[in-house]
């Protein structure tokens, strides 16, 4: 008998603070690990996590940096959003940066990270590929 597949699960990220982003990366993660295809959509302000350095320009509801966030995770046995991009690259996770975001914001594509890969894609794309799945608004 044949393994029934898993659904996927599509993350929506629009805000731009460092807490939202992190619970998603760690859902996501969470997801992915169990075998779940994942795709994480950034839009709106959560584009700008996905700029080389945009994370340390991206602040918690208390004020904290993302990297001071990350420091104090860290220190309490949490992964930090370094561990978890690296794990959703090994578990094969999409990262989808929305085309009209792109333009809404004057970022320019070469200002993205590398690392993990950033496909540019629009709302059709997820869509069509989270059909039949569950999806979470950050």
């Amino acid at each position: 008998m044949a393994k029934a597949s898993k659904r996927p699960m599509t993350l929506v990220l629009m805000s731009g603070e460092a807490d939202r982003i992190h619970m998603a990366l760690m859902m996501g993660a969470t997801a992915a690990a169990v075998g779940r295809p994942v795709t994480f959509f950034f839009s709106k302000n959560a584009i700008r996590f996905l700029q080389v350095d945009g994370w340390a320009k991206l602040a918690s509801v208390s004020g904290q940096t993302g990297p001071e966030m990350d420091e104090a995770l860290m220190a309490k046995g949490i992964a930090d959003s370094t561990v978890l991009l690296d794990g959703l690259g090994a578990l094969d996770a999409r990262f989808i940066v929305c085309e009209t975001a792109l333009r809404e914001h004057d970022i320019d594509t070469a200002v993205l990270v590398s690392r993990p890969a950033v496909e540019i894609s629009g709302l059709v794309d997820i869509l069509e590929k989270g059909a039949g799945g569950d999806w979470l608004t950050f």
